[in-house]
């Protein structure tokens, strides 16, 4: 064989090789969202109420998912709006020459947006809490504040 065919071949196999493990890291990511959040399981797929899933059971999911729909489309545009805002805030305070009146005004839009995105998500809540049993509120309750990450137990 000669060394250009080797090369060659070398090159085609790490291609291959590379082609390979990204299919099957795309193909065991897939799995593993699909293991965690289940695809039968209500508001699977990362929406805001994607941890409310860990707190509802069976009967109570079609109610809730119902009422998620009802509110997806106003509260969802809210939080591309929230991310935008929050990167003028942060570039306001990272301007040279620091601008306080241009601070101010990101910071009193930044605080109105998210005013109405907690009205918006407040009111989604006082319509899932009607549905919720005393002890689903509880674990509500429970796992509500905790970040990220409300689903998960505390470790106390």
């Amino acid at each position: 064989m000669t060394w250009t065919r080797t090369r060659t071949l070398s090159v085609l196999l790490f291609v291959s090789l590379a082609f390979n493990l990204f299919l099957g890291g795309a193909i065991a990511s897939r799995w593993a969202w699909h293991h965690w959040h289940g695809p039968d399981r209500a508001m699977a797929g990362g929406d805001a109420g994607a941890w409310l899933k860990h707190v509802i059971d069976e009967d109570t999911a079609p109610q809730v998912e119902t009422l998620w729909l009802k509110h997806k489309a106003a509260i969802k545009p809210l939080r591309a709006e929230a991310r935008r805002l929050h990167r003028r805030l942060h570039a306001a305070l990272a301007a040279d020459p620091f601008d306080p009146a241009v601070y101010a005004d990101a910071l009193r839009k930044r605080r109105d947006q998210r005013t109405n995105m907690q009205a918006l998500h407040h009111v989604f809540m006082l319509e899932v809490a009607k549905v919720l049993t005393p002890e689903q509120r509880q674990k509500l309750v429970e796992h509500a504040g905790r970040g990220r990450w409300r689903w998960r137990p505390r470790s106390e």
